[in-house]
């Protein structure tokens, strides 16, 4: 048979954006105990107007654990005004006002004044949106490891637990999401934040292969025409996703094999486009996680890869130096630990005298980065104490 290249106006796709790791499936697959939990938790508010069980969901990332807090809230808006649910990214909005203020936005529309006014403020607008409107408010904080990170989790949330201390009648719960299963959240909430978290746990475990490839397969029969994606290449997909142990790695593998086709006027995806496709895709969670680093978090990684490369081992005191001085060494400590909370470095204590640390960056995370040589170590010397 002869081969018939696309043309240039042509695509392989019948919906791109069933690939995107935001895509809100219309059939969530394999999680209906995790579901059902969630729901149940959430129910005082929906049947009661009462404040739902507090909620967190633990598993490594990839696993559903926003996607499912998504469905449940799109259906709770579809089907009451009398709970406010609310999901807020960790990922960007990082302290007490930034939280609150997409909760402003979720009542009122609008965003409060970027500054000029206290969180005491924003907080007192919030309650008062709850108690005009008779509603529940449920927050979503997606992915706390970020503010466990930054050592900010206890003050964004213990006012949240406790807006009915301050406004009597206004009723509150939140739902954790947590991508570090083994995090224990003892250790970074105070006392009387953690006595009135009491929250539940679901857990959500990690996909099994046939449950993986149960996934992908949808979305491919669903998004690409008949036949781009064969059988035995699917089966590819499936094994590196499995390897990479997280499926939105198996999407953005498909989303960019697909691509590769078109880019080559071919109408089927090859072995060798899926391999492609997963030098770049099995690093997603490193790049997403670089990509949220403030300037003084990512010169700090700078600092720490070059000496990697250049010493052959990363000694905390040598990357310091790296910094020339313009960052505070208890600030290098703060964020150093925070690369290692966010699993792009390891820490290691160097057995002798005194405590010597070796830092260890983590694979993928040089791959991902890959500073120009000179770059990263003019960005370091340019850096000024107080950036990010």
């Amino acid at each position: 048979m002869t081969h018939r290249p696309l043309m240039s106006d042509q695509t392989l796709f019948r919906d791109p954006a069933l690939f995107e790791i935001t895509h809100l499936p219309e059939v969530f697959n394999y999680r209906d105990t995790q579901l059902e939990d969630l729901a149940f938790a959430l129910r005082p508010a929906l049947s009661y107007g009462a404040s739902p069980l507090n909620t967190v969901l633990r598993g490594i990332p990839g696993t559903g654990k926003t996607t499912a807090v998504r469905l449940l809230f799109a259906e709770i808006e579809e089907m009451t005004q009398a709970v406010v649910p609310v999901l807020v990214s960790c990922q960007t909005e990082r302290t007490e006002y930034a939280v609150l203020s997409r909760i402003f936005l979720a009542l009122s529309g609008h965003l409060p004044p970027p500054s000029g006014v206290s969180n005491v403020r924003v907080m007192a607008g919030v309650a008062h949106a709850l108690a005009e409107r008779g509603a529940v408010l449920v927050v979503c904080l997606d992915d706390v490891t970020r503010l466990i990170a930054d050592g900010t989790l206890d003050s964004v949330l213990a006012p949240l637990l406790r807006m009915h201390e301050a406004w009597p009648g206004v009723r509150t719960g939140v739902v954790l999401t947590l991508s570090t299963p083994e995090a224990d959240l003892s250790r970074v909430l105070g006392p009387s934040t953690l006595s009135v978290l009491q929250a539940s746990e679901v857990l959500f475990p990690p996909y099994t292969a046939a449950e993986v490839r149960g996934i992908l397969a949808d979305r491919v029969k669903a998004g690409v025409y008949p036949g781009v994606v064969p059988p035995a290449v699917l089966d590819l997909v499936v094994e590196r996703t499995m390897a990479s142990g997280d499926l939105r790695v198996g999407l953005d593998v498909v989303k960019r094999a697909v691509l590769h086709a078109e880019r080559e006027a071919r109408t089927r995806v090859t072995a060798g486009d899926v391999l492609s496709a997963f030098a770049v895709s099995r690093h997603l969670h490193v790049a997403m996680a670089v990509e949220a680093l403030t300037a003084g978090e990512r010169a700090v990684l700078h600092a720490v890869l070059r000496e990697e490369r250049e010493g052959g081992s990363a000694i905390a005191g040598r990357v310091y130096d790296r910094l020339c001085g313009e960052m505070g060494y208890a600030a290098f400590s703060e964020r150093l630990r925070k690369l290692e909370t966010l699993r792009l470095v390891d820490l290691y204590v160097r057995p002798g005298r005194g405590r010597t640390r070796e830092v260890v960056v983590r694979e993928g995370v040089g791959e991902v980065v890959a500073p120009q040589a000179g770059v990263a170590e003019e960005e370091e010397c340019r850096y000024e104490t107080g950036e990010g």
